[in-house]
């Protein structure tokens, strides 16, 4: 069994550094610029979870209960609790932006079923007009309404193997004109494979798949996101422990509209009760005046969180910092679960 752990060990680290090598390396080549601007309702992609931020999005693989519902289904098929969970967080989004989520799993005999609901806060947004004469008008401020309220189960197939499946109505408001509304169903699918093998998780999900939405007269595309995963202990390698965990996670992802990324994360806990996380996203982007020249992007993510069981309730309470670029700064996570 000992051989098993250092053949998978190696295998995972050549992957972790082939797929960081690659994602560096891709700045070299020739870059299809088209991707850009090609979809809307860019706030499905919006990363919700402390924990899961914390470690750059590197989280197909991990179970993270009500939250899973945000990245890969299949997680709600293990709630922190017996019976299942609830998950409220906020984001403090650039621009004085706010977004707020909640969601909630349930077990029941054959499943467990989850909700979802988020909000996004623009604040105050001045509105201008132009007439047909070209004078700009300021009709003072629009009224932007964005909401995604959602239902998914995910159940355990196998004691490896679990997959679980969303639907969210999504609906954006842009306050404009008549025709500046549109409503949409938006569909998330995952699995989650154990190997048994240095507690290593595959996973795969794939998010925001839907038809074309429509503004007034002009249709586009959701943000699509195909993502796979690996996580493993590292402790269960290097030095077996029932008090430490070292959780390596590796994630890459292919979305519809703009250039793959390789997410790197780690996550320490001791005693299942206090966690630290750090990590790192690579990819690809066009800044600057040179707009037709490729750049590497290498964005830091860190967090915390603690854990605590009183009775038959487990609480929790996460935060998370991560860097968005030059452009957007960076951005702070916080929040809290129940496990009952």
């Amino acid at each position: 069994m000992m051989r098993h752990h250092r053949i998978l060990a190696t295998l995972t680290a050549v992957l972790l550094v082939s797929s960081l090598s690659a994602a560096q390396n891709a700045v070299d080549t020739d870059y299809n610029m088209t991707k850009f601007g090609q979809a809307g309702m860019k706030f499905l992609e919006i990363g919700l979870s402390p924990r899961a931020e914390g470690l750059g999005g590197a989280a197909t693989s991990i179970e993270l209960g009500a939250a899973s519902i945000f990245y890969n289904p299949a997680g709600m098929a293990s709630p922190s609790g017996e019976r299942g969970d609830v998950f409220i967080a906020h984001t403090q989004w650039v621009a004085d932006i706010a977004i707020n989520a909640v969601a909630a799993t349930y077990q029941l005999p054959f499943a467990v079923v989850g909700l979802s609901a988020m909000s996004v806060d623009y604040g105050s947004v001045t509105g201008t007009r132009m007439t047909n004469t070209g004078v700009v008008e300021f009709p003072g401020d629009i009224d932007l309404a964005t909401t995604a309220i959602g239902i998914g189960v995910a159940r355990r197939i196998t004691d490896k193997f679990q997959a679980g499946l969303t639907a969210r109505v999504v609906s954006e408001d842009l306050g404009a004109t008549s025709g500046s509304k549109e409503t949409i169903v938006v569909f998330d699918a995952g699995t989650l494979y154990r190997t048994g093998i240095a507690g290593t998780v595959l996973s795969m999900s794939i998010r925001n798949y839907s038809q074309q939405a429509k503004h007034q007269d002009e249709s586009y595309d959701l943000p699509l996101i195909f993502q796979i995963g690996v996580s493993m202990d590292a402790m269960d390698v290097i030095a077996p422990s029932e008090d430490q965990k070292l959780m390596v996670n590796l994630d890459a992802t292919h979305p519809r509209d703009r250039a793959e990324e390789a997410l790197f994360g780690l996550e320490y806990s001791f005693m299942d009760m206090l966690y630290l996380r750090a990590a790192s996203r690579v990819g690809r982007d066009y800044t600057g005046a040179e707009a037709d020249t490729p750049v590497a992007v290498s964005l830091a993510a860190a967090g915390a969180g603690i854990k605590y069981e009183v009775s038959s309730l487990v609480l929790g309470f996460d935060y998370s910092w991560t860097n968005q670029g030059d452009l957007l700064g960076s951005v702070q996570r916080f929040g809290v679960s129940f496990g009952f």
